[in-house]
């Protein structure tokens, strides 16, 4: 899996959620600061709090993905027999939105993630209370500035879907220099 992988999914979320108006990949947590951000070249951008962006989503992926072998599945490749994976990696789709039916909105989430060919992308939970979901998300930041934030967002729905995405990876002899010019 790419950072563009992501991306991806990204836009396809909004494509088939019209209703947003912008979204986010690769999202993650400032050790520092507890907030919500993405890296836009040298910018970093807030997305939780940030009660400026309308209604949006965002996907952030654990720091951690499992690479599981296929043995059963090895490719034949000029006489040898190459190993490939089943990448795993656990994300969340956080969406905001003003007045919105909180179970419908992750009904829709749910359907969009599944209706992905690119990745298997699988439910796995979901949380509904905006409050809890602040919570968990801005986790370390202080309490006054969580009840600040809900206060600035109270028409804003906010939802949590937690989603198991999939990948199979096949390795390769190419190594591409991973260094951006």
């Amino acid at each position: 899996m790419q950072q563009a992988d992501f991306e991806k999914l990204k836009d396809y979320i909004l494509e088939h959620n019209t209703y947003f108006s912008k979204g986010f990949a690769n999202a993650y947590k400032d050790e520092q600061t507890a907030k919500v951000m993405v890296s836009r070249g040298s910018d970093k951008i807030v997305l939780l709090p940030a009660d400026t962006l309308g209604n949006y989503c965002y996907l952030r992926n654990d720091m951690q993905m499992k690479h599981q072998p296929q043995e059963s599945q090895r490719l034949t490749d000029s006489g040898t027999q190459r190993l490939t994976f089943s990448d795993t990696i656990t994300a969340y789709l956080v969406a905001i939105a003003k007045n919105a039916d909180a179970y419908q909105l992750l009904e829709n989430l749910k359907n969009t993630c599944m209706a992905y060919a690119d990745m298997s992308v699988v439910p796995v939970s979901s949380n509904w209370n905006r409050e809890q979901v602040m919570h968990e998300e801005l986790q370390g930041m202080k309490q006054d500035d969580v009840q600040a934030a809900l206060q600035r967002l109270k028409q804003e729905t906010i939802v949590k879907l937690q989603v198991n995405i999939n990948k199979h990876y096949v390795p390769s002899n190419c190594i591409v220099n991973p260094i951006k010019p």
